[in-house]
């Protein structure tokens, strides 16, 4: 009698309801994981057009347009802040052209507010290189552009985290900027995810 064909179907069997044991575990650890996360309270915006949702507490501060491209500035009350440029889509920059174009404005100094001396200003320093990535959002592939902000403050080195995404309609190309300071990323990453997720260019 051939003993291996028997072994290995008490093997199979022995095997197969382990794997599938801990298929439900992980698949019930992920539903428990997504349980947990709280949804973040939010405010809709809806104007002219173009939709999105941010968190409870921060403010949208200007929506106005010069030279065919619409801005929106929204922010926080720790110094988060979303930026959102929309351009007619015929007219619009690439991801990686805006991206590029919009750091090396940045790099500017700022002129100094009344009152306020040269050593306390915000100096901007040329940020570091652009990063590409793609990520998955709702069964949707976005490209995604990642830079680290270097800065100065009263002679105190700061670094900032800023990301750039793109959101097309039929019609028009809606730019996203979010920007922060890296010691407080990781409270604020949720309320970029809304406000990108829900970001809808007018059709």
């Amino acid at each position: 009698m051939n003993i291996r064909p028997l072994l290995l179907s008490c093997l199979i069997a022995l095997v197969l309801p382990a794997c599938e044991k801990i298929d439900k575990e992980a698949e019930e650890q992920a539903e428990q994981a997504a349980a947990e996360i709280k949804p973040i309270p939010s405010e809709k915006y809806d104007k002219d057009g173009l939709v999105f949702e941010y968190p409870t507490g921060w403010n949208v501060i200007d929506d106005s347009t010069q030279d065919d491209v619409r801005y929106v500035f929204i922010e926080s009350s720790d110094g988060a802040v979303s930026v959102i440029q929309v351009f007619n889509k015929e007219q619009s920059p690439t991801l990686e052209q805006f991206a590029t174009s919009y750091s090396e404005q940045t790099q500017i100094v700022p002129t100094l507010a009344e009152g306020e001396t040269a050593e306390s200003a915000a100096q901007v320093i040329a940020p570091t290189d652009l990063m590409s990535i793609t990520r998955d959002l709702d069964g949707k592939t976005y490209d995604w552009i990642v830079e680290s902000v270097p800065g100065e403050i009263g002679g105190i080195a700061t670094s900032d985290y800023r990301e750039y995404f793109r959101k097309d309609s039929e019609r028009f190309s809606a730019f996203l900027i979010n920007q922060v300071n890296n010691d407080v990323l990781t409270a604020n990453e949720g309320s970029f995810e809304l406000i990108f997720r829900t970001l809808t260019p007018a059709e």
